[in-house]
């Protein structure tokens, strides 16, 4: 899949994530772990970020701590409202081929967080677990499995 449809969306990543990780781990103080989820619809209209200070991500669809900030949200449905060369609502070699590239956008931003982002909130990277998957539908098993051993 052509990676520059999600050029705004890597951009709005790569300048707010880090502060929006770092809000996530202050409150995160005297914990050890915590995963982090990056939660998208089955037609990957918008995403939103869900956390626990554990690393158990069976029941990640219950945890209560969460947020939608709006450059994890908007951006992602203006490529979905783009795409029209897919159906993003049924299962399909393209769908997950799009799939994978939001991982991998996802990826790099990730990787780019700053050490400082981490160490000042008293963690190490390796602290935490971070992944993505969708609420419900296609690939939720496959997103979670593939963006754990992407992200971490």
């Amino acid at each position: 899949m052509d990676i520059k449809r999600f050029e705004k969306f890597d951009r709005e990543l790569s300048e707010k994530l880090p502060n929006e990780i770092g809000k996530i781990l202050k409150k995160a103080k005297r914990k050890k772990t915590c995963a982090i989820g990056f939660i998208t619809t089955d037609d990957f209209y918008g995403m939103y970020l869900s956390w626990e200070y554990t690393h158990d991500i069976d029941e990640y669809y219950d945890w209560e701590n969460g947020s939608e900030p709006d450059f994890l949200y908007q951006p992602l449905v203006d490529i979905v409202d783009n795409t029209k060369d897919i159906d993003l609502c049924s299962a399909s070699d393209e769908k997950w081929d799009f799939a994978l590239t939001l991982l991998s956008v996802l990826e790099k931003n990730i990787k780019n967080i700053p050490d400082d982002v981490f160490k000042k909130n008293g963690f190490e990277r390796q602290d935490i677990l971070f992944f993505a998957t969708m609420g419900d539908g296609d690939y939720v098993e496959e997103m979670l499995d593939a963006s754990v051993k992407m992200f971490n």
